[in-house]
């Protein structure tokens, strides 16, 4: 099993790479036909570490695209219980395990300013679950879930560190689609219809 989940966050970190190269030989050539900077950022999820996990994205907003900024990510967290025992999941345990993330958010602010940003985001998410009384078993489900983004970027300190920021934002998943259902003990783990996560990121932008 610990060969699986070695193989399997191998591929996840391979595709994350795959799709970090095509997003900056994309930024690549439309950086070199417009005149006006191409923004690039990079953040961190300090949630995501203080639950036995990571989280981070790197991105770029590019003018041609009139206030879009994409970005790219990759996370693990361990769900603390009072979540995942929502909706009559007593005695589960749920670990997202290494997923990946693309990101589309429309700025209201213009690039390296304070602003409200609206958006989506596509995930993969690969989870793992268990349960308190049921020793070595174990449900590994894979999961497609949009989720649609509020957000707001806030440069504390504009004078001294301009490219840094904090962004607390708030987003509402759903799943579209799963290999199966997670039975583990002959339990089911009921999900929420709609999965909420809020966080707040620290991130560093700099234009080109």
């Amino acid at each position: 099993m610990l060969g699986q989940r070695a193989t399997a966050r191998e591929g996840i970190v391979k595709r994350t790479i795959a799709i970090m190269r095509i997003v900056f030989l994309l930024l690549f050539f439309v950086t070199t036909a417009h005149a006006d900077p191409t923004w690039i950022h990079a953040e961190l999820d300090p949630l995501t570490f203080a639950n036995s996990g990571y989280g981070g994205q790197v991105g770029f907003r590019v003018p041609q695209l009139h206030g879009v900024r994409l970005a790219v990510a990759s996370f693990s967290l361990h769900v603390p219980d009072p979540i995942s025992q929502l909706h009559g999941n007593g005695g589960f345990d749920e670990k997202v395990e290494p997923s990946g993330a693309f990101y589309a958010l429309y700025c209201f602010g213009a690039a390296g300013e304070d602003g409200f940003s609206v958006g989506a985001s596509f995930r993969i998410l690969k989870l793992s679950i268990t349960r308190d009384d049921t020793a070595d078993a174990e449900a590994r489900v894979t999961e497609i879930s949009p989720e649609a983004i509020v957000g707001y970027q806030w440069h504390p300190f504009p004078v001294s560190t301009p490219g840094f920021y904090l962004q607390p934002w708030l987003g509402l998943g759903v799943d579209v689609w799963k290999n199966h259902e997670a039975i583990v003990g002959g339990k089911q783990y009921s999900e929420l219809p709609i999965d909420p996560f809020f966080t707040v990121n620290i991130g560093y932008e700099q234009p080109l």
